[in-house]
Protein backbone atom coordinates (compact mmCIF):
# COMPACT_ATOMS: atom_id res chain seq x y z
CA UNK A 1 0.00 0.00 0.00
CA UNK A 2 1.41 3.38 -1.08
CA UNK A 3 1.54 5.67 2.23
CA UNK A 4 1.78 9.10 1.92
CA UNK A 5 2.61 11.81 4.68
CA UNK A 6 2.21 15.47 4.91
CA UNK A 7 4.78 17.11 6.74
CA UNK A 8 4.45 20.61 7.63
CA UNK A 9 7.43 23.15 7.07
CA UNK A 10 7.75 25.48 9.76
CA UNK A 11 9.22 29.37 9.34
CA UNK A 12 9.77 29.71 13.06
CA UNK A 13 13.00 28.47 13.80
CA UNK A 14 13.12 26.79 17.13
CA UNK A 15 16.49 26.23 19.14
CA UNK A 16 16.59 23.24 21.57
CA UNK A 17 17.48 23.40 25.26
CA UNK A 18 19.27 21.07 26.40
CA UNK A 19 19.45 18.94 22.66
CA UNK A 20 23.31 18.37 21.37
CA UNK A 21 23.89 16.19 18.63
CA UNK A 22 24.67 12.45 19.35
CA UNK A 23 28.31 11.42 20.33
CA UNK A 24 28.32 8.21 18.71
CA UNK A 25 27.29 6.97 14.98
CA UNK A 26 23.67 5.65 14.89
CA UNK A 27 22.44 4.57 11.87
CA UNK A 28 19.45 3.53 11.02
CA UNK A 29 17.65 0.81 8.38
CA UNK A 30 14.85 -0.16 6.53
CA UNK A 31 14.29 -2.85 4.78
CA UNK A 32 18.43 -3.64 4.97
CA UNK A 33 18.87 -0.62 3.99
CA UNK A 34 20.74 2.54 5.31
CA UNK A 35 18.95 5.66 5.56
CA UNK A 36 20.78 8.51 4.95
CA UNK A 37 20.17 11.68 6.80
CA UNK A 38 21.43 15.87 6.03
CA UNK A 39 21.99 16.10 9.86
CA UNK A 40 23.19 13.74 12.34
CA UNK A 41 20.74 12.51 15.12
CA UNK A 42 20.42 14.57 18.47
CA UNK A 43 19.96 13.79 21.89
CA UNK A 44 17.28 15.41 24.21
CA UNK A 45 16.23 14.75 27.85
CA UNK A 46 18.12 11.25 27.25
CA UNK A 47 16.15 10.06 24.18
CA UNK A 48 17.89 10.03 20.62
CA UNK A 49 15.57 11.77 18.26
CA UNK A 50 16.31 11.82 14.47
CA UNK A 51 15.28 13.80 10.82
CA UNK A 52 11.95 13.09 10.22
CA UNK A 53 11.81 12.95 6.01
CA UNK A 54 14.73 10.97 5.05
CA UNK A 55 12.65 8.05 7.05
CA UNK A 56 9.43 8.84 5.73
CA UNK A 57 11.18 8.54 2.11
CA UNK A 58 12.56 5.65 2.84
CA UNK A 59 9.61 4.17 4.03
CA UNK A 60 7.65 5.00 0.51
CA UNK A 61 6.16 7.86 2.59
CA UNK A 62 5.33 11.47 0.27
CA UNK A 63 6.20 14.37 2.19
CA UNK A 64 4.63 17.79 2.01
CA UNK A 65 4.83 20.95 3.55
CA UNK A 66 2.18 23.55 4.85
CA UNK A 67 2.89 26.42 6.75
CA UNK A 68 1.36 25.49 10.00
CA UNK A 69 3.28 24.23 13.18
CA UNK A 70 2.55 20.81 13.23
CA UNK A 71 3.39 17.63 11.46
CA UNK A 72 0.47 15.55 9.58
CA UNK A 73 1.42 12.07 8.52
CA UNK A 74 -0.94 9.90 6.72
CA UNK A 75 -1.39 6.68 5.44
CA UNK A 76 -3.88 6.71 1.91
CA UNK A 77 -6.39 8.45 4.57
CA UNK A 78 -6.56 5.24 6.59
CA UNK A 79 -4.09 6.02 9.50
CA UNK A 80 -3.15 9.69 10.40
CA UNK A 81 -0.63 11.09 12.32
CA UNK A 82 -0.40 14.72 13.51
CA UNK A 83 2.78 15.97 15.82
CA UNK A 84 3.40 19.52 17.34
CA UNK A 85 6.22 21.51 17.43
CA UNK A 86 8.13 21.31 20.81
CA UNK A 87 5.52 19.28 21.91
CA UNK A 88 5.06 15.41 23.42
CA UNK A 89 1.38 15.49 21.79
CA UNK A 90 0.57 13.12 19.18
CA UNK A 91 -2.50 12.39 17.44
CA UNK A 92 -3.12 9.27 15.92
CA UNK A 93 -6.53 9.16 13.88
CA UNK A 94 -7.59 12.15 16.61
CA UNK A 95 -6.61 9.98 19.34
CA UNK A 96 -4.37 12.08 21.96
CA UNK A 97 -1.32 9.93 22.97
CA UNK A 98 1.51 11.11 24.93
CA UNK A 99 5.31 10.55 23.46
CA UNK A 100 7.73 10.62 26.43
CA UNK A 101 9.35 13.53 24.93
CA UNK A 102 8.82 16.36 22.51
CA UNK A 103 9.40 16.86 18.69
CA UNK A 104 11.85 19.07 18.27
CA UNK A 105 12.84 21.71 15.51
CA UNK A 106 16.24 22.35 14.83
CA UNK A 107 18.17 24.48 11.73
CA UNK A 108 15.21 24.34 9.93
CA UNK A 109 14.48 20.21 10.58
CA UNK A 110 12.48 18.50 12.62
CA UNK A 111 13.09 15.55 14.70
CA UNK A 112 11.59 12.69 16.62
CA UNK A 113 12.14 9.26 18.28
CA UNK A 114 12.16 6.72 15.45
CA UNK A 115 9.48 4.31 16.84
CA UNK A 116 6.77 7.68 16.81
CA UNK A 117 6.98 7.78 13.07
CA UNK A 118 7.13 4.27 12.31
CA UNK A 119 4.68 2.08 14.40
CA UNK A 120 1.32 3.84 13.37
CA UNK A 121 1.94 2.64 10.41
CA UNK A 122 2.56 -0.64 11.13
CA UNK A 123 6.35 -1.38 12.12
CA UNK A 124 8.02 -2.49 15.06
CA UNK A 125 11.28 -0.60 16.17
CA UNK A 126 14.67 -2.74 17.57
CA UNK A 127 17.93 -1.12 18.36
CA UNK A 128 21.53 -3.05 18.84
CA UNK A 129 23.84 -0.73 21.41
CA UNK A 130 26.86 -2.48 20.23
CA UNK A 131 26.50 -1.43 16.69
CA UNK A 132 24.75 1.61 16.76
CA UNK A 133 21.94 0.40 14.36
CA UNK A 134 18.21 0.95 14.61
CA UNK A 135 16.12 -1.18 12.82
CA UNK A 136 12.80 -0.38 11.29
CA UNK A 137 11.13 -3.64 11.14
CA UNK A 138 7.47 -5.61 10.00
CA UNK A 139 5.77 -5.73 13.07
CA UNK A 140 4.71 -9.63 11.73
CA UNK A 141 7.59 -10.73 10.45
CA UNK A 142 10.34 -9.68 13.02
CA UNK A 143 10.64 -8.84 16.89
CA UNK A 144 12.62 -5.60 18.64
CA UNK A 145 15.97 -6.45 18.88
CA UNK A 146 17.06 -6.66 22.45
CA UNK A 147 19.53 -4.86 23.22
CA UNK A 148 19.78 -1.03 25.14
CA UNK A 149 21.84 1.43 27.42
CA UNK A 150 25.24 0.14 28.83
CA UNK A 151 24.99 -4.08 28.08
CA UNK A 152 25.60 -5.00 31.41
CA UNK A 153 22.12 -3.25 33.17
CA UNK A 154 24.92 -1.76 35.88
CA UNK A 155 24.81 1.80 35.82
CA UNK A 156 24.23 4.67 38.55
CA UNK A 157 20.41 4.07 39.89
CA UNK A 158 18.83 5.51 43.38
CA UNK A 159 18.43 2.49 45.73
CA UNK A 160 16.32 1.76 48.85
CA UNK A 161 16.08 -0.81 50.94
CA UNK A 162 13.00 -1.12 52.38
CA UNK A 163 14.74 -2.10 56.08
CA UNK A 164 17.44 0.81 55.59
CA UNK A 165 17.87 1.96 59.35
CA UNK A 166 18.13 5.55 58.18
CA UNK A 167 14.98 5.86 56.39
CA UNK A 168 13.54 4.29 59.27
CA UNK A 169 10.20 3.10 57.71
CA UNK A 170 7.67 1.34 60.17
CA UNK A 171 7.42 -2.51 60.86
CA UNK A 172 10.92 -2.88 59.46
CA UNK A 173 10.18 -1.90 56.43
CA UNK A 174 7.61 -4.50 55.50
CA UNK A 175 5.47 -3.97 53.15
CA UNK A 176 7.04 -0.88 51.34
CA UNK A 177 8.41 -2.22 48.56
CA UNK A 178 6.07 -0.08 46.13
CA UNK A 179 6.56 3.15 48.53
CA UNK A 180 10.23 3.00 47.77
CA UNK A 181 10.10 1.67 43.95
CA UNK A 182 8.42 5.06 43.82
CA UNK A 183 11.27 6.69 45.45
CA UNK A 184 13.59 4.97 43.34
CA UNK A 185 12.07 6.10 40.15
CA UNK A 186 10.92 9.72 41.16
CA UNK A 187 14.42 10.10 42.65
CA UNK A 188 15.87 9.20 38.85
CA UNK A 189 13.47 10.76 36.70
CA UNK A 190 13.45 14.63 38.32
CA UNK A 191 16.95 14.33 39.77
CA UNK A 192 15.84 15.54 43.44
CA UNK A 193 16.46 12.86 45.97
CA UNK A 194 13.10 12.09 47.20
CA UNK A 195 13.11 9.05 49.95
CA UNK A 196 10.19 6.04 50.71
CA UNK A 197 9.35 8.51 54.05
CA UNK A 198 8.24 11.22 51.43
CA UNK A 199 6.25 8.72 49.35
CA UNK A 200 4.97 7.09 52.95
CA UNK A 201 4.27 11.04 54.13
CA UNK A 202 1.71 11.12 50.97
CA UNK A 203 -0.33 8.03 51.86
CA UNK A 204 -0.52 9.23 55.56
CA UNK A 205 -2.01 12.56 54.71
CA UNK A 206 -4.43 10.92 52.71
CA UNK A 207 -5.74 9.17 55.37
CA UNK A 208 -3.80 5.67 55.01
CA UNK A 209 -1.00 3.93 56.62
CA UNK A 210 2.60 5.06 55.10
CA UNK A 211 2.59 1.12 53.05
CA UNK A 212 -0.90 1.76 50.93
CA UNK A 213 -0.27 3.28 47.87
CA UNK A 214 -3.21 5.85 47.85
CA UNK A 215 -4.17 7.41 44.49
CA UNK A 216 -0.82 6.21 42.54
CA UNK A 217 -1.41 9.74 40.02
CA UNK A 218 -2.03 12.11 42.60
CA UNK A 219 1.29 10.50 44.30
CA UNK A 220 3.46 11.63 41.28
CA UNK A 221 1.73 14.33 39.95
CA UNK A 222 3.56 15.90 43.49
CA UNK A 223 6.52 15.44 41.90
CA UNK A 224 5.75 16.92 38.62
CA UNK A 225 5.58 13.90 37.18
CA UNK A 226 2.30 11.30 35.39
CA UNK A 227 2.32 6.99 34.67
CA UNK A 228 1.85 7.00 31.34
CA UNK A 229 1.05 3.05 29.16
CA UNK A 230 4.99 1.62 29.09
CA UNK A 231 4.39 0.19 25.63
CA UNK A 232 3.14 1.37 22.65
CA UNK A 233 -0.83 0.55 21.75
CA UNK A 234 0.54 -1.10 18.83
CA UNK A 235 2.52 -3.47 20.16
CA UNK A 236 1.01 -7.46 20.49
CA UNK A 237 1.26 -7.26 24.54
CA UNK A 238 -0.19 -4.21 24.90
CA UNK A 239 -3.34 -5.30 27.06
CA UNK A 240 -4.59 -1.44 28.43
CA UNK A 241 -3.90 0.79 30.42
CA UNK A 242 -5.23 2.12 34.28
CA UNK A 243 -8.01 -0.46 34.28
CA UNK A 244 -7.14 -0.92 37.78
CA UNK A 245 -6.62 2.83 38.28
CA UNK A 246 -3.05 2.46 39.39
CA UNK A 247 -1.49 3.83 36.28
CA UNK A 248 -1.08 0.63 35.02
CA UNK A 249 0.16 -1.07 31.87
CA UNK A 250 -2.05 -4.57 31.23
CA UNK A 251 -0.34 -6.78 29.61
CA UNK A 252 -0.73 -9.91 27.16
CA UNK A 253 1.80 -12.97 28.31
CA UNK A 254 1.96 -16.14 28.54
CA UNK A 255 5.71 -16.99 28.52
CA UNK A 256 9.20 -16.10 29.96
CA UNK A 257 9.73 -14.99 26.62
CA UNK A 258 7.00 -13.04 26.43
CA UNK A 259 7.56 -11.27 29.93
CA UNK A 260 11.23 -10.09 28.41
CA UNK A 261 10.33 -8.92 25.20
CA UNK A 262 7.46 -7.09 27.30
CA UNK A 263 10.33 -5.70 29.50
CA UNK A 264 12.74 -4.46 26.89
CA UNK A 265 10.19 -3.00 25.17
CA UNK A 266 9.16 -1.06 28.06
CA UNK A 267 12.95 -0.22 28.60
CA UNK A 268 13.67 0.84 25.32
CA UNK A 269 10.45 3.72 25.64
CA UNK A 270 11.45 4.41 29.30
CA UNK A 271 14.78 3.66 30.19
CA UNK A 272 15.12 3.31 34.05
CA UNK A 273 11.61 4.48 34.43
CA UNK A 274 9.83 0.92 35.02
CA UNK A 275 7.78 -0.72 37.57
CA UNK A 276 7.11 -3.79 37.81
CA UNK A 277 4.34 -5.50 40.17
CA UNK A 278 3.58 -9.52 41.04
CA UNK A 279 0.80 -9.79 42.28
CA UNK A 280 1.25 -13.46 43.29
CA UNK A 281 4.08 -12.69 46.07
CA UNK A 282 2.98 -9.25 46.08
CA UNK A 283 5.97 -7.46 45.39
CA UNK A 284 7.46 -4.54 43.50
CA UNK A 285 10.38 -3.68 41.91
CA UNK A 286 12.12 -1.04 39.41
CA UNK A 287 13.88 -2.80 35.95
CA UNK A 288 16.66 -1.01 35.08
CA UNK A 289 17.68 -2.22 32.40
CA UNK A 290 19.04 -5.39 30.04
CA UNK A 291 21.83 -7.35 28.32
CA UNK A 292 21.46 -10.31 26.08
CA UNK A 293 20.71 -12.73 28.88
CA UNK A 294 18.94 -11.40 31.58
CA UNK A 295 16.58 -8.04 33.07
CA UNK A 296 18.00 -6.24 35.70
CA UNK A 297 16.21 -5.37 38.78
CA UNK A 298 16.63 -2.84 41.93
CA UNK A 299 14.72 -4.83 44.65
CA UNK A 300 14.09 -2.92 47.15
CA UNK A 301 13.27 -5.99 49.48
CA UNK A 302 16.92 -7.00 49.80
CA UNK A 303 19.80 -5.06 51.40
CA UNK A 304 22.20 -5.96 48.52
CA UNK A 305 19.33 -5.36 45.77
CA UNK A 306 21.13 -3.52 42.94
CA UNK A 307 21.18 -4.26 39.79
CA UNK A 308 19.77 -8.31 39.79
CA UNK A 309 18.26 -10.65 37.90
CA UNK A 310 15.05 -12.23 38.78
CA UNK A 311 16.62 -15.22 40.26
CA UNK A 312 18.86 -13.10 42.99
CA UNK A 313 15.72 -11.12 43.69
CA UNK A 314 13.32 -12.01 46.45
CA UNK A 315 10.95 -13.25 43.64
CA UNK A 316 13.82 -16.09 42.93
CA UNK A 317 11.47 -18.45 43.08
CA UNK A 318 9.05 -17.21 40.49
CA UNK A 319 9.25 -16.57 36.70
CA UNK A 320 9.03 -13.76 34.90
CA UNK A 321 5.86 -14.85 32.97
CA UNK A 322 3.84 -14.20 36.81
CA UNK A 323 4.35 -10.54 36.16
CA UNK A 324 1.36 -9.14 36.39
CA UNK A 325 1.56 -5.50 35.11
CA UNK A 326 4.12 -2.55 34.74
CA UNK A 327 4.15 0.98 35.50
CA UNK A 328 5.94 3.72 33.98
CA UNK A 329 6.54 7.42 34.86
CA UNK A 330 8.08 10.51 33.17
CA UNK A 331 7.84 14.45 33.58
CA UNK A 332 4.79 16.11 32.82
Amino acid sequence: MKRTVCALLFALIFRTSGAVYAEREISVEFSNNKIEFAVEPIIYENRTLVQIRPIAEAMGLTVEFEPVKSMVIRSDGETEVRFFVNSNVRLVDDKEDNMDTKMLLKDDYTFVPVRYLAEPFGYAVGYTDKTGVVAILDAEEAEPLKEIGTGSGKFPSTFYYQSQEDIGLENNGRGYCWVCSYAMLLSDITGTKITPPDIAGINIKNGYSGSFMSGHESLVGNFGCKLVPALSEQSKYYGGFGNFRRGETDILIETDEDASNVLCEALNTHPKCVIVRFEGYPHSMVAVDYDDENIYFNDPGLKEGEHKTLSETCLKNYSLSDLSYIQAIVKR
